[in-house]
């Protein structure tokens, strides 16, 4: 009886080893496919109509349908995928119109959420703790109407990742999301009290040799439109045109000033707006003869706000770098500033992988965290070629409206330059103004604000993001 139990656990135990400790179905599980689940209703309801296998989850449907028996609006997708995971924190990134959210291991609560949330067209990003082994990923889409596009994937945050999604590319025309409220004036300076206030569907009027209304006159008048616009995170061109003058606002700056006699001439400008709400103002004189305004928003392609590409697996040059100082920050940019991913220790020995413009810093692999060093602070042996893989400055992008907004704390310097030392006090912002976030410092210690049309720095110390932003999703501009 003693060896046929004992030969009943071998028998189980050869079993379990058979499912969870053989290397090949490690790889296996690495080599992750999708099954995807497609419904012709936005709410994942009933059986779906069709489901395939995806390799990877990165679609960019347009305006078309995703396949026979669903629309091209009002649709919802189920993917789930069996992946393997390193034991360490992850990052998930998703990026989707109109909705989507990641569920792990069959939990009922999701680990990243944007239903219900105006977060179309932005990255959003969530750091997860992950044990050793293979999960299950699931992902719920939800398509409302207009374009849809979903893309998702993950790596391990030790490594600062950000994602490399595809811009979708797809055009709009003559977005407009809401009423305007319209002021005119009996006199072209748009002084005084109006004459004529009322609510309209658009700014856009041919008056000819007539007038807006039975209290405005024919000539010598003008007019103000206001709108609050709820717009995607996009790049649009405004156009205007008009006879005569015309001036547009977009949250408080000035993108067009043309306030001056005309009558064919058309007027654009591009901008680059986050998700959320803006509001749009348009100014218009009329001075004599025919009178008219044509007002346009053009949405010409999703503005995904972008970070570098996540790095593709290091190359080992050959080179080496040995710690020459007792404790050593390992950073995510070439900068003294920069965020840090690990600590290294003296006489300890990295692959090198790379360096910037004037080898002032090196690109390590430390344990699979790719990271920078300064040189000062390692001996580099071994061939020594080592390609450049950065300037010898952290790459900043341009400023543009995040959608985020930053409150003084206090009576705050708006600088030209993201120091308190050799910069140019702009301008001063007083307790409790908002101001809006157009970019920031690596490490998040300044914001580069608009404030009334100027663009500055202040120390976030004093600023405070408003909650819930996503610092990930605001470019690093200085």
């Amino acid at each position: 009886m003693k060896w046929r139990r004992w030969s009943v656990f071998s028998v189980v135990f050869a079993m379990f080893s058979l499912f969870t400790l053989q290397p090949g179905m490690w790889v296996a599980a690495q080599g992750y496919s999708w099954t995807g689940e497609y419904y012709n209703d936005p709410y994942l309801q009933g059986s779906p109509a069709f489901t395939r296998t995806d390799n990877v989850l990165a679609f960019d449907f347009g305006n078309n349908a995703p396949g026979n028996g669903v629309g091209s609006d009002g649709f919802s997708v189920r993917w789930t995928a069996l992946a393997a995971f390193n034991g360490g924190t992850y990052r998930f990134f998703a990026l989707a119109d109109d909705n989507i959210k990641i569920t792990l291991d069959d939990g009922y609560t999701p680990v990243l959420d944007t239903f219900g949330q105006a977060k179309i067209g932005q990255i959003v990003s969530v750091d997860v703790p992950m044990t050793a082994g293979v999960h299950k990923v699931r992902v719920d889409y939800q398509e409302v109407s207009g374009n849809a596009y979903a893309y998702v994937t993950w790596a391990p945050a030790a490594g600062n990742p950000s994602p490399n999604f595809p811009v979708p590319q797809v055009s709009y025309s003559n977005v407009n999301n809401g009423q305007w409220t319209a002021q005119y004036f009996n006199n072209a300076a748009l002084s005084g009290s109006p004459i004529l206030i009322q609510s309209e569907t658009t700014p856009s009027h041919v008056w000819g040799s007539g007038s807006p209304g039975a209290s405005v006159p024919a000539d010598n008048f003008s007019a103000r439109w206001t709108s609050t616009q709820t717009l995607d995170a996009a790049s649009y061109t405004l156009s205007v045109r008009a006879d005569d003058g015309v001036r547009v606002f977009v949250d408080g700056v000035a993108v067009i000033n043309e306030f001056h006699s005309a009558t064919t001439t058309t007027y654009s400008t591009n901008l680059n707006l986050g998700a959320g709400q803006h509001t749009i103002m348009i100014e218009y004189y009329e001075a004599a003869g025919d009178a008219f305004v044509e007002y346009n928003l053009t949405r010409v392609t999703s503005a995904v706000i972008q970070q570098p590409s996540i790095p593709s697996n290091p190359v080992n040059t050959g080179t080496t770098a040995t710690v020459n100082t007792g404790r050593l920050n390992v950073r995510d940019n070439p900068n003294a500033t920069a965020t840090i991913l690990t600590k290294i220790s003296l006489n300890e020995t990295y692959p090198v992988v790379g360096k910037n413009g004037d080898s002032s810093w090196y690109q390590i692999n430390v344990n699979g965290i790719t990271g920078w060093v300064s040189a000062r602070f390692v001996n580099i042996s071994g061939n020594q070629t080592v390609n450049v893989v950065s300037g010898s400055a952290q790459t900043v992008a341009q400023p543009v409206d995040t959608g985020y907004d930053a409150t003084a704390l206090a009576t705050v310097n708006l600088r030209n330059a993201p120091s308190t030392r050799g910069t140019t006090i702009l301008a001063k912002i007083q307790r409790n103004e908002v101001v809006r976030i157009v970019g920031r410092t690596a490490n998040n210690a300044w914001w580069q604000v608009n404030y009334k049309g100027t663009i500055g720095w202040v120390s976030s110390t004093y600023a405070r993001i408003q909650g819930g932003a996503v610092t990930a999703q605001i470019p690093v501009t200085g």
